[in-house]
């Protein structure tokens, strides 16, 4: 059994997890902010999640998924190669903002973990075999984590995982994963 407490750059956390079995029993932990603690609340309304298409590409082997689960940054700062032959498609929240403070029950994590899922195959199915997906997470950090230990090497396409970099202006390819 592994119990989570992620800290650190999305990239280096979707990495991380990609590394772990999926097969093991774990267990994920968010530090809440406002409370600063690891523990998940016991009540409230869970999170639902939404997956759509926000851009049509011209060519159906090149692909984007925005997680914008703690911010809509994503949607703004792309690199300039995502340009009009990228396939645009979002997971975000249903029904509200995103925010850094948004998970905090362990029912959003799982909600999560089926909504992401479901946008993998969503995306396979239209795409075929699709080689490699522009992941771009702002999320917190276990989802990050899910988003690597998720991805089925066999299955799904290889991960390049960006990370958002202030002083670039926006998006910036950090690691593939799963190639």
């Amino acid at each position: 059994h592994l119990s989570i407490f992620a800290l650190g750059p999305m990239p280096l956390l979707v990495f991380l997890s990609s590394q772990l079995s999926n097969k093991i029993s774990t267990d994920l932990y968010q530090r809440h902010r406002d409370t600063e603690s690891w523990t998940w609340r016991k009540s409230g309304l869970p999170v639902k999640y939404k997956f759509c298409k926000i851009r049509e590409g011209s060519d159906s082997g090149r692909a984007a998924l925005l997680l914008c689960l703690s911010g809509s940054g994503p949607r703004e700062n792309l690199p300039p190669h995502i340009d009009s032959t990228y396939f645009v498609y979002e997971l975000t929240l249903d029904g509200s903002t995103p925010s850094p403070t948004f998970l905090s029950l362990r029912e959003d994590l799982e909600n999560f973990r089926i909504a992401y899922q479901g946008a993998l195959a969503e995306i396979a199915k239209l795409h075929g075999s699709l080689k490699q997906l522009e992941l771009f997470p702002a999320v917190p950090a276990p989802v990050a984590v899910l988003c690597g230990r998720e991805t089925l090497p066999k299955i799904h396409p290889a991960l390049r995982v960006y990370d958002y970099d202030k002083s670039k202006g926006g998006f910036a390819y950090q690691l593939t994963v799963n190639a």
